[in-house]
């Protein structure tokens, strides 16, 4: 028989693995080798973030700590006697002699009425390429104490009483502007009388000549200072009933424990008013310090890791019973930059993707290598991303680096295919999944949606670009 007359077979037909099998399973292994790139450089980003967040509580540190606001107490101390069974002793007619030792009695008193107003500057402090946002203050607190609340104290001892005012970092104290009693001044000295329920402030001691003050129904207090902080402040609701004014011209603050009754943010910064009780607080109006069960009092529950990029929260009930404004951006371009790169195998599995469909498409065989060139260059996006966001912001790092990518990416992809249209496709594929990755970086709540759309929408574009068989086997040919 005449072996002419025979049917031919196709080349594609006789091969074990056709030239598409084999550069399908080598998109698949090439993506999962990106993979490791990408990895490398999310561990940088994490040490570059650690990094930052060292430098600015270093900086933080040196101009001021944050900030929490424990004032004013009185507080009132004498000394007492008590019976120590241990050293009492019995004699042969079994007289119990009893042992009496002097004890030191210390109580705070809260006031009765506490208005606050807070005023803050943020400003900005440099070091290298890093910038940290700082504040100064000033604080003026008004108020009473109820007389009602020294009555049951002994009248037949020696009694001292001091004002104490609570300030987490006292180095970064700058002026003490105002600390009167009733109508009269206290000197103000450094360190409290009321450790260790408050163990960082200054006080002021009241003497004889405060006696008539303290004699009245309402003792009345006035206290006006200024200070330097870093990243939030806060302030104890102490008086039975509380009103609280915060001014900032920062324009993103984050209210944490007791939520302001009223809010107002716009460019000029904010404004925010609290109404508090003290029907919210766990300790009372008198507190017995040499028994002291409220350490919720002046812990603070705030961690701040200074390498990390989290914050973590101790347990602790002071969180929940504190008026705290944080003035720090909580998600950082470093926060950004990683959570962009978590998505970098999928965006560049996508792109490989369309890029092999243009290949199918355009019936232009595409050598392994071209695959190899458009893959790196999608990894490279992350590393520019990081490396220009430490100097002109996270924004506008995004536009460049995306149109680094973007452009010369097209440009390869027409002349790869030898058509302008593919790639006109490719720009606004490329354009497309940057625009929906930074969108995805800005709703969090949605990102998860966003991405699974994202992911539908490709699958459905390869399954019309592929719906013919023909566009496989004119490839084939080509290979």
């Amino acid at each position: 028989m005449d072996n002419n007359l025979q049917p031919q077979m196709p080349p594609y037909a006789r091969r074990r693995v056709s030239p598409v099998t084999k550069k399908i399973i080598f998109l698949f292994v090439f993506t999962i080798l990106l993979w490791i790139p990408l990895i490398l450089i999310g561990n940088l980003i994490n040490d570059r973030g650690k990094l930052y967040k060292q430098t600015i509580t270093n900086i933080g540190n040196e101009w001021g700590k944050s900030q929490k606001i424990i004032a004013p107490v009185i507080t009132i101390s004498y000394t007492d006697t008590s019976i120590n069974n241990k050293d009492s002793v019995s004699n042969a007619s079994n007289t119990k002699a009893v042992a009496v030792v002097p004890v030191e009695r210390k109580f705070a008193i809260l006031p009765e009425e506490l208005n606050a107003t807070i005023e803050m500057k943020d400003e900005v402090r440099q070091r290298g390429i890093y910038n940290a946002t700082v504040y100064n203050a000033n604080v003026k607190l008004k108020g009473y104490f109820s007389a009602k609340d020294f009555k049951d104290f002994p009248e037949d001892k020696k009694v001292l009483g001091c004002v104490s005012i609570g300030l987490t970092d006292t180095k970064a104290l700058i002026k003490i502007n105002k600390f009167k009693i009733g109508d009269m001044d206290l000197e103000a000295m450094s360190g409290t009388m009321a450790a260790p329920l408050i163990t960082n402030g200054i006080s002021g001691q009241l003497g004889p000549e405060h006696n008539n003050t303290m004699n009245k129904e309402k003792i009345p207090f006035e206290i006006d200072i200024d200070f330097r902080g870093s990243r939030d402040i806060s302030i104890l609701p102490l008086g039975k009933k509380n009103h609280f004014e915060i001014k900032s011209n920062w324009k993103s603050p984050s209210f944490s424990g007791v939520l302001p009754t009223e809010r107002t943010i716009d460019n000029n910064g904010f404004s925010a008013v609290w109404e508090v009780s003290n029907l919210i607080r766990n300790y009372p109006q008198i507190i017995d310090i040499n028994n002291d069960q409220f350490s919720d009092f002046y812990q603070d529950g705030v961690v701040y890791n200074e390498y990390d990029d989290e914050t973590t929260y101790s347990d602790n009930n002071d969180e929940n019973t504190i008026v705290k404004v944080a003035l720090f951006d909580s998600v950082t371009s470093y926060t950004q930059i990683y959570r962009a790169c978590n998505y970098g195998i999928l965006f560049i599995g996508m792109s490989l993707v369309v890029v092999f469909i243009f290949e199918i498409v355009s019936k232009k065989a595409a050598h392994y290598v071209q695959y190899g060139v458009v893959g790196f260059s999608l990894v490279i996006f992350y590393l520019l991303l990081l490396s220009l966001s430490e100097h002109i912001g996270f924004e506008w790092s995004y536009l460049v680096s995306s149109l680094a990518i973007v452009i010369p990416n097209s440009l390869y992809i027409t002349s790869m295919t030898s058509s302008k249209k593919f790639g006109i496709g490719m720009f606004i594929f490329l354009s497309g999944i940057y625009a929906i990755l930074f969108s995805i970086l800005r709703m969090e709540q949605y990102a998860l949606l966003t991405g699974s759309l994202l992911i539908l929408a490709v699958l459905y574009a390869v399954m019309y670009l592929t719906k013919k068989a023909d566009v496989f086997q004119s490839l084939e040919g080509k290979e």
